[in-house]
C-alpha cells in the first residue's frame, strides 16, 4: 500500500512538473493529483525538492537496471543494441512527460545535483560502453572509442527531440527501427 501511495505521489508529480515548472507547484497540488492528504505527502517526502531529486535520480537508475539486463543477456552485440533502443524508446512513449519535466525545471539543477545526474549518467554510458566493446570484439562495430560511441548512442536517445519523435507516434516499432537504422550505419564496420 505504502508503494502505491509514493507511485501516486510521483505520477502527479511528474505530471504536474511536466505542465509547469517547479515553482508553479505546489505539495498540495501534488497531494491532490495524487488523492491522499498533504501530511502523507510529507510522510513519504520531506520537500518538494526531495521529491523532485526522486523523481530524476530513480529515472537514471530505472535504465541503469534496464542496461545491465541487456548487457548481462546472452546474445550479439547486434542484439544488444536493437534491444537498448527498444528499451529506452518504449520507457519514454510510456512516460513521455519526464522529458518535460526536466525541459521545464533545467534551473533548479545546481551543482550538487548536477553532479549526481552526471554520476549516474556516467554510469549509464559505463554500462553501454559494454554492449560497444562486445561489438568491436566480434568485428560488427567500428574499431573506435567505445565510450564516445556509447556517449553519442545515449545522446540520440535522450534528446528533447526525442519527445517530438515519438510523441503522438503511431507505430513505435518503426521509430525504433529508424533510429537502430540510423545509429548503426554509423558505427558498424560495414560498408552502406
Amino acid at each position: 500500500m505504502a508503494q502505491d501511495t509514493k507511485t501516486r505521489i510521483l505520477t502527479s508529480a511528474v505530471e504536474l512538473f511536466a505542465e509547469n515548472n517547479y515553482h508553479g507547484v505546489s505539495m498540495t497540488e501534488i497531494a491532490e493529483g495524487a488523492e491522499i492528504s498533504k501530511g502523507t505527502l510529507y510522510w513519504h517526502f520531506d520537500s518538494k525538492k526531495e521529491l523532485f531529486r526522486e523523481i530524476a535520480f530513480s529515472g537514471m537508475d530505472h535504465f541503469n537496471r534496464l542496461f545491465t539486463e541487456i548487457v548481462n543477456k546472452e546474445g550479439t552485440s547486434k542484439e544488444k543494441i536493437k534491444n537498448l533502443i527498444e528499451c529506452v524508446l518504449e520507457t519514454l512513449v510510456d512516460n513521455l512527460n519526464i522529458l518535460d519535466v526536466f525541459r521545464n525545471n533545467i534551473e533548479l539543477i545546481n551543482n550538487n545535483f548536477k553532479d549526481t545526474l552526471e554520476l549516474k549518467h556516467q554510469q549509464n554510458i559505463g554500462v553501454v560502453t559494454n554492449i560497444i566493446e562486445q561489438g568491436i570484439a566480434e568485428g560488427f562495430i567500428k574499431d573506435a572509442d567505445p565510450n564516445d560511441i556509447a556517449t553519442i548512442i545515449l545522446t540520440v536517445l535522450f534528446t528533447p527531440q526525442t519527445k517530438k519523435l515519438l510523441d503522438g507516434a503511431e507505430n513505435v516499432d518503426q521509430k525504433i527501427d529508424f533510429i537502430y537504422d540510423f545509429l548503426m550505419n554509423g558505427i558498424s564496420r560495414e560498408e552502406h
